[in-house]
């Protein structure tokens, strides 16, 4: 067996792809965030590899074993500390002629980590074990044997293989990726960083967490400007988000907030904070019919636009007909189907991708403001009816970004995340610091653990761990 076989694969957004995986070398699935890359490595070859049915055509696999990236923090771990753990235990069980998948084992890594993975990484393919790799870091595409790339774009625009080769094939390659990969693109382009007035009349103010102990910190002290992009960078176990997690409860508000605020002795500038928001990236919800949609609201005023239309008037239809988990019979679908909204069903809405459905609602100026917080933080390629089960870290992160956006704003709020860039191409960066400058310019601060070197130069003040 000399390479994995694929034909017509229709999983999610792929467009009828095939494609040759050659064994025994690292290769590196790369495209934008909702390419279709997870939709290859996850929802066909581990679902075939596991027995299960799948929408493509593949040849015999390998023993797999594979590491995915929708998992939470261990209790006491960063995301990061979490992911190294899996790899080194998946890798103990992982023998010559089996197959490895990894998403995105670097993200979150400051360089001497990142080299580390990569390391790991390539011995594992000098041994003869083939090794998939999901990923955005351009350390670990750079040093990949054959690379295969999705797109042009995300969503209903993406789907396809732009590039399937060699290294040194992708190097001469004018892809969506490969110009970043090979360049310092990501790093030259323009942030916008322009904060409002009340943002730089928010930075002569500070904020200071006075002797931090937990963990590896003895009576550590966080000081760092408000009404500023604040960065906490550093390698595995350095306290970044020990730190992200001393701060939260440092400023939280709610039920038995005493029980948060430990570790540390005082804390100043606290006036010039009001409560503390923890942005995550684990799934937005446990209901199988979630979606963004759902998940902003925006869905429940579809179904009033729907329900209050004549045509459903006259059959009796209430808004609860046009629901995604409602339960109708055969007759009653019919009926639903022939609701029209601008010649469209609720069926052929959910189809719709958030950039075009925005189109469709010109008298709906609430409809479409919410939409257009999806679109915002870089989500409009995704479909009304998506479940959010299927998004990744990153994505569901987004659209919590979205979420904050859709609310009116509060002021003097301090927002925290671990790892934003997590699930983002290169190309997705300036759109992330752009979201958070937004935050920020409500005289809010934003707090962020991050070692990708755009956002670390990009940001208004550093703490090296």
């Amino acid at each position: 067996m000399t390479n994995i076989q694929i034909k017509n694969a229709t999983a999610n957004n792929l467009k009828n792809i095939s494609v040759n995986i050659p064994l025994g070398m690292l290769v590196a699935i790369v495209g934008k965030s909702g390419s279709g890359k997870s939709s290859l490595v996850y929802d066909i070859i581990y679902n075939f590899s596991q027995g299960e049915k799948v929408e493509a055509t593949v040849s015999k696999l390998p023993t797999t074993y594979a590491i995915s990236q929708k998992i939470k923090a261990e209790n006491g771990m960063s995301l990061g500390e979490t992911n190294r753990k899996r790899l080194d235990a998946i890798i103990k069980k992982v023998k010559k002629g089996d197959l490895l998948i990894v998403d995105e084992p670097c993200a979150g890594l400051a360089k001497e980590d990142r080299e580390k993975i990569l390391a790991q990484l390539k011995k594992l393919a000098e041994k003869g074990i083939s090794v998939l790799v999901v990923e955005h870091s351009k350390d670990i595409i750079a040093n990949a044997e054959y690379v295969i790339e999705f797109g042009p774009e995300a969503g209903r625009n993406g789907g396809k293989i732009v590039f399937q080769g060699t290294i040194e094939k992708y190097k001469k390659a004018k892809t969506p990726t490969s110009k970043y990969v090979f360049s310092e693109k990501a790093s030259e382009v323009d942030y916008e960083r322009n904060p409002s007035q009340k943002a730089k009349a928010m930075q002569k103010h500070t904020l200071e967490i006075k002797g931090i102990t937990r963990n590896n910190f003895k009576n550590f002290n966080l000081k760092f400007p408000l009404g500023s992009l604040v960065c906490i960078s550093g390698n595995i176990g350095t306290g970044k988000s020990t730190l992200l997690g001393i701060a939260y409860g440092a400023l939280f508000k709610g039920k038995d907030a005493w029980k948060h605020r430990v570790g540390f002795k005082s804390i100043e500038g606290k006036t010039h904070v009001r409560r503390s928001y923890f942005v995550d990236q684990s799934l937005l919800s446990s209901i199988s019919t979630s979606t963004p949609a759902t998940y902003l609201g925006v869905w429940e005023v579809i179904r009033d636009v729907y329900a209050s239309l004549p045509q459903s008037k006259k059959m009796k239809l209430k808004k609860s007909h046009f629901s995604f988990n409602t339960q109708n019979g055969k007759e009653s679908v019919e009926l639903i189907e022939k609701i029209r909204y601008k010649k469209l069903s609720i069926n052929d809405l959910m189809k719709m991708t958030i950039d075009e459905a925005i189109g469709v609602f010109n008298d709906f100026p609430l409809v479409q403001r919410k939409l257009g917080f999806l679109q915002e933080v870089g989500l409009g390629y995704l479909t009304l009816g998506q479940k959010s089960k299927t998004l990744s870290g990153g994505e569901a992160q987004r659209v919590r970004l979205a979420k904050i956006l859709s609310k009116k704003l509060g002021d003097r709020c301090l927002y925290i995340l671990d790892t934003p860039s997590r699930g983002l191409h290169l190309s997705d960066l300036p759109t992330l610091v752009k979201v958070m400058q937004k935050i920020i310019d409500k005289t809010n601060t934003v707090l962020i653990a991050e070692n990708r070197e755009e956002l670390i130069n990009n940001s208004d003040f550093q703490i090296k761990l």
